[in-house]
């Protein structure tokens, strides 16, 4: 009998999902559910990847593929991830969250969690987060309208993070999020924790 102590690999968890679909929250709420339950963990966001871009004078489509193609430095998210999953204790999880996260060459086995929400709710959300940083309503409906959603539906078509998703999660009310689907069975770290939070978010 191998009575030899199980050796738990790191695990890599990435939340996806419309901007102002609760990523940011989800993946907080995940690492302090995981943290209670003993388990080390990191947050890594997509959004700590932009680069300094310039979109003045753009048309619509020309604002929307520069902001596409080229405001989130993906490849460095990619290696940010692997060093830190790779640094991580033996139980810990390392979490990355953000927009189009699927672009990003994540490491192989990570589980995929995207959260969804009517396209009216996100609206909603990203007027009230994007108005209490300073902006203007009509500079953040300009930015909906001509990098959020345009970049999402080009993403969605290409990446199909839905169909991919080990984890779909109903957020349109991010009280109550509730697992909606599930692929595969999940390591009992992350399906703890995230029982936990499915339960617990408020």
């Amino acid at each position: 009998m191998n009575l030899a102590p199980t050796i738990l690999a790191p695990t890599i968890v990435a939340i996806d999902g419309l901007d102002g679909s609760g990523k940011s929250r989800l993946a907080a709420a995940l690492a302090d559910a995981l943290t209670a339950a003993g388990h080390p963990a990191a947050v890594l966001h997509v959004d700590d990847f932009r680069r300094p871009l310039d979109f003045e004078g753009l048309d619509p489509p020309a604002e929307t593929a520069l902001y596409y193609d080229s405001y989130f430095d993906f490849a460095a998210l990619g290696e940010a991830v692997r060093q830190q999953a790779g640094a991580a204790a033996p139980g810990a999880v390392t979490i990355v969250e953000g927009v189009m996260v699927l672009r990003a060459p994540l490491p192989p086995g990570t589980w995929l969690l995207v959260l969804e929400v009517s396209p009216d709710e996100a609206r909603g959300r990203i007027q009230a987060r994007d108005q209490a940083r300073g902006r203007s309503p009509q500079e953040v409906q300009r930015r909906i309208d001509r990098r959020y959603f345009p970049a999402q539906a080009r993403y969605r078509r290409e990446s199909d993070p839905a169909a991919r998703a080990h984890m779909l999660v109903d957020n349109q009310d991010w009280r109550h999020p509730r697992l909606v689907r599930q692929s595969r069975e999940l390591p009992p770290v992350l399906a703890g924790a995230l029982a936990a939070v499915l339960g617990a978010v408020a």
